[in-house]
């Protein structure tokens, strides 16, 4: 990293911290030619990955509309943010290990899915009724009796 001051070639990182629930990194840095301080924020984001929509066409992943699935998901129910974006991340985490791209939207769902039964079920509920587009009310009853019997 150059300092922004005398572009000297490379600073010294004297303080790393890691804030926002581990999506960023925040580094202290000092240059040892003139002394000048400053910070640099590093942020991980999912570029190259690729999403295969139930349509066939091909998009760039959206960690936006993975958030706002999920928001939907927990809709008039107390939620922190902390706890929304904990649970971005680990979806996130869970389609990158699985490796595929493009990876399949139905694939993404049902990550999400998991993660939802794991932590709320009338969210996973909720969740469960727009991704799989039920046609009958017995279709919802299945989902219930299978949240029950878990």
């Amino acid at each position: 990293m150059r300092c922004p001051k005398c572009l000297h070639h490379d600073t010294k990182v004297y303080d790393t911290r890691i804030s926002q629930q581990g999506k960023t990194v925040r580094r202290r840095r000092e240059c040892p030619k003139c002394g000048y301080r400053f910070t640099t924020l590093e942020e991980t984001k999912v570029l190259d990955l690729k999403v295969e929509k139930r349509n066939g066409q091909i998009v760039d992943f959206n960690e936006d509309k993975l958030e706002y699935g999920i928001k939907k998901a927990f809709n008039k129910r107390t939620v922190d943010n902390q706890k929304i974006s904990e649970l971005v991340q680990k979806v996130i985490e869970d389609v990158i290990a699985i490796g595929k791209n493009p990876i399949k939207t139905t694939r993404i769902g049902r990550i999400v899915l998991k993660n939802l039964k794991n932590t709320d079920e009338a969210a996973y509920i909720c969740f469960g009724s727009m991704f799989w587009s039920f046609d009958s009310v017995e279709d919802f009853n299945q989902l219930l009796r299978e949240v029950q019997k878990d």
